[in-house]
């Protein structure tokens, strides 16, 4: 059952945890900053029912880009998948997305600029 962001834990009931980090090229938020330089952030945890993280920078301040991850099924092939996706905050829009198994063990984006890696987790610890 997919559920919206901020659903009530028992429409959670069947959601998967995962647990990873994410990162973001520098110069994307601060056009001054070195080629080399990287915003890192760890996730503690997200799920996937359409769980948004903004990505933040070591002062807490949102770098403008934000990771989802969900399951789904395509409605013209009816496939179910785990899609990570990078949302630009100031549109909305799904800048860069992939795909995996829904019972994938770890999954992954790199667009070079952005990059995120999830690993699931104890779904009765959630660690």
């Amino acid at each position: 059952m997919l559920a919206p962001v901020g659903a009530i834990a028992s429409e959670l009931e069947d959601a998967t945890w995962y647990k990873g980090w994410m990162a973001v090229k520098k110069h994307k938020v601060d056009p001054d900053a070195d080629l080399s330089e990287w915003i890192f952030a760890r996730i503690e945890r997200i799920h996937n029912q359409g769980q948004k993280i903004p990505l933040t920078d070591e002062s807490g301040n949102k770098t403008g880009y934000t990771l989802s991850l969900e399951s789904l099924v395509y409605e013209e092939t009816q496939v179910p998948v785990l899609k990570v996706g990078v949302i630009d905050d100031t549109t909305g829009y799904t800048l860069a997305y992939s795909w995996a198994d829904p019972g994938s063990q770890r999954v992954g984006l790199n667009v070079r600029w952005f990059q995120a890696g999830m690993t699931r987790i104890d779904e009765e610890n959630h660690d």
